[in-house]
């Protein structure tokens, strides 16, 4: 940048007694995509005069612009400090760390040829998922709680146990990286301030400020709240408003439980908190309408346009002011210091000082449940020393198993992750975070609420694993079947059919998807890979009597029969691609109708538009935060998912059998095989057909500001879809043949690698 310079200054860090250096980057950019990306990074001294030396040095570097090429890191290293090389050298050339191989590195994950069966959890928030892990691992729902429940969004990290006959109490913590971490810290002050502006209630900042809204990142937990951290210790609930038997037994469990923080930590804790709130409010400086006048913005004639327009321009005047950036930067040095705490374990960081992954092994099973618990609970009176918001995956080696489990039992390697949610959406796909993992399961299981019908999310799980392949992993179990009540139905076998019909309904429904081949293979769960569980967040009796201990023995008997050989598949299918570009027409085009309209640029009555403030999110999560979706908006799920159910429609339609009287096991096997194949390729082609290749342009998409920015926005996004997509029409192109020559060619090699055959 002609005639600009660049100097790095001395900062105090907040809260820890060391020294920080603050500089602009003159060859990273800022969200507009100029160069000029404010860098803050820790120095590692508390010695003002030695953090001036390392500051000095740097300097060095940003007034000579040979030095500043990513190549000359090499000899920078041989005259600076390692600090200072890695202050200016790190994240030039974006790198990606893959936590699930920093968990693999540590504590690798058996197979079943190890005599392990890997099996996935998936289902609704809130259906019991993770109180069916906990009676399966045999942990204590009173006085262990691991992992955490409760009704709403509880698991946000992947969380991988490994049930073992060793005594030893093993983990690896894997964390979410510093940018990710910073930007959601970013987001919640941003929230809270816009907050303010716009209602001026003081609960609705500290739950903005506290609780990101996609629920996954939850300050409330690192920092506490002042509920939480409240000195009194008065209910919010009076005597007589609790009447129901089931909520006073829910009060007592947590009787013999008490928080591990002081009450002079406590007390510390919300001075920090209400500062950090008071800060909040103070930054924004004027009145919400105050800011409409200078924009010229009339709010009582304001039209929507008009009003987003003002939010994005004021989140955009908030965003250079230096107090808002000092102010995270305070939150975030704040949150770092929370891993001080940690006094056992090995705890590793990467070349930013950020903390990478944390390793731990006891014999103890006691203390380290407890400790785990840092790393995963939600536990309320807690909140201020969690670090559950920064993990991102938790792999756990250990003897756990319940008291009714017998050495004949299938050894598990359990893995849980986020629950599906419930979206109405009816062309809602699932996270890619979930239906990768359907590549290396040998059993899912399917948790859903036996007392309501099966929403679009657990339907949707039914059609993916079908159209990929994976219907033979499936297991169903329903819990809260206790809930299951009315007169037409007393009896349990009555009961059982009420919650098969609604199974049978999202069966149907996969049906008219998919068509009939696909509604016969999922009702082959009926007879044995269905199960009812009631109350299952109690300990239950292991005898014959129990109902819920004959429904768990017979559920780990089916999920023992995943690992079992598979069937020989001795036919081939043989296609005719010829027609292919139709199928290939309509999942392109069933990928772009829904996105116009969320993107607002075509209406559609079953497609509710967007906010452009989610919008943009999503943009910054592609662009700059190595993440492939945000909050329910799932592009490239979305794409998978179309192209998979439509390239399904070709595969189970061979043009002929060779041989043709092959029994109709056999040929569903071919089927699956070339499903399961095709399905590995489609995640690789379209994560990087639309996410990894396109970074830099949903990058730009997001950083566009000002008056007009949203719609701008949305015509970027819809360009880096057709790229990405393009659909086939009456006449062809270069851009879109290429597409359909590469889509073809997956097919082929997965057809071929499946064991089928396509006439040429």
């Amino acid at each position: 940048m002609p005639g600009k310079t660049f100097k790095a200054s001395l900062s105090k860090s907040t809260g820890r007694g060391g020294w920080c250096v603050i500089f602009k980057h003159p060859i990273r950019s800022t969200k507009d995509g100029k160069p000029g990306l404010r860098v803050r990074r820790g120095l590692g001294t508390s010695n003002q005069e030695e953090a001036q030396k390392l500051v000095d040095q740097l300097n060095e570097i940003l007034s000579d612009k040979k030095m500043w090429s990513p190549s000359e890191r090499a000899r920078a290293e041989q005259h600076y400090h390692e600090k200072v090389v890695s202050a200016f050298y790190d994240k030039i050339i974006p790198e990606h760390r893959d936590p699930w191989e920093i968990r693999e590195k540590e504590i690798p994950l058996p197979s079943k040829d190890d005599g392990y069966v890997r099996t996935l959890m998936v289902g609704t928030t809130g259906a019991g998922k993770t109180t069916v892990v906990r009676q399966l691992i045999g942990t204590d729902p009173e006085k262990e709680r691991f992992p955490s429940t409760s009704s709403a969004k509880t698991t946000i990290s992947n969380i991988e146990l490994i049930t073992t006959s060793e005594p030893a109490y093993k983990a690896v913590v894997s964390f979410f990286d510093k940018n990710y971490v910073r930007q959601h810290i970013e987001e919640c002050v941003m929230a809270a301030i816009m907050a303010h502006l716009e209602t001026g209630d003081k609960n609705e900042v500290e739950n903005k400020f506290l609780v990101h809204n996609e629920q996954r990142f939850r300050l409330s937990y690192l920092l506490g709240s002042t509920k939480s951290l409240a000195i009194s210790d008065e209910d919010d609930f009076t005597d007589e408003l609790i009447e129901d038997d089931d909520y006073e037994e829910d009060l007592e469990d947590f009787d013999d439980e008490t928080s591990d923080l002081s009450q002079d930590e406590k007390e510390t804790l919300l001075v920090t908190l209400r500062r950090y709130l008071s800060m909040s409010t103070k930054i924004a400086g004027k009145s919400y309408k105050a800011m409409a006048d200078e924009f010229e913005i009339d709010l009582e004639k304001a039209t929507k346009d008009e009003i987003e327009t003002l939010q994005a321009l004021i989140r955009d005047e908030l965003n250079k002011q230096e107090n808002f950036h000092k102010l995270v930067d305070e939150i975030f040095d704040d949150v770092e210091s929370k891993f001080d705490s940690l006094e056992f374990g090995s705890l590793t960081k990467d070349n930013s000082r950020w903390p990478s992954h944390w390793v731990y092994e006891t014999e103890d099973r006691k203390e380290f449940i407890k400790i785990i618990n840092l790393f995963s609970s939600n536990y309320a009176p807690n909140f201020g020393r969690l670090l559950t918001p920064l993990v991102e995956g938790v792999r756990i080696a250990a003897p756990f198993k319940p008291p009714w489990f017998k050495e004949d039992d299938a050894k598990l390697v359990l893995m849980d992750g986020e629950g599906l949610g419930h979206v109405a959406d009816s062309v809602s796909s699932i996270s890619t975070n979930i239906t990768k993992r359907f590549q290396i399961s040998d059993a899912i299981v399917l948790v859903d609420n036996a007392a309501q019908p099966m929403l679009t999310a657990p339907t949707n799980v039914l059609q993916t694993l079908v159209s990929s392949g994976h219907h033979r992993k499936l297991i169903v179990c329903f819990t809260h079947f206790d809930e299951v009540k009315g007169a037409n139905i007393p009896k349990v076998s009555m009961r059982i059919d009420h919650v098969l019909d609604s199974f049978d309904n999202s069966v149907a429904s996969v049906g008219k998807n998919l068509g009939q081949r696909a509604e016969k293979v999922l009702k082959e769960c009926k007879p044995d890979r269905i199960f009812f569980f009631s109350k299952i967040q109690k300990k239950f009796k292991a005898h014959g009597k129990s109902f819920n201990y004959n429904e768990f023995k017979k559920m780990l008997k089916a999920i023992a029969k995943t690992i079992e050989p598979p069937i020989p598949s001795e036919v081939t299918p043989v296609y005719d691609d010829s027609n292919l570009v139709l199928n290939i027409q309509k999942a392109a085009m069933e990928f772009h109708k829904p996105w116009e309209a969320r993107l607002s640029l075509k209406h559609d009555p079953k497609i509710r538009p967007e906010h452009w403030a989610r919008i943009k999110a999503l943009t910054r999560r592609l662009g700059e935060m190595y993440t492939n979706e945000y909050n329910g908006l799932r592009p490239v799920a979305d794409l998978i998912y179309g192209f998979q159910t439509h390239l399904y429609l070709f595969i189970q339609n061979p043009i002929l059998w060779d041989p043709d009287h092959a029994p109709e096991e056999m040929k569903q096997a071919a089927i699956d095989n070339i499903s399961q194949e095709l399905d590995s390729r489609l995640h690789d082609f379209f994560s990087g057909r639309l996410f990894i290749d396109k970074i830099e342009k949903w990058y730009h998409a997001y950083s566009h500001k000002g008056t007009g920015s949203a719609r701008i926005r949305a015509y970027d996004v819809k360009d880096i879809y057709n790229e990405a997509a393009p659909i086939p029409g009456e006449v062809p192109d270069k851009k879109t043949s290429k597409f359909v020559k590469k889509i073809r060619s997956i097919l082929q090699e997965a057809v071929s690698e499946g064991g089928g055959k396509i006439e040429k």
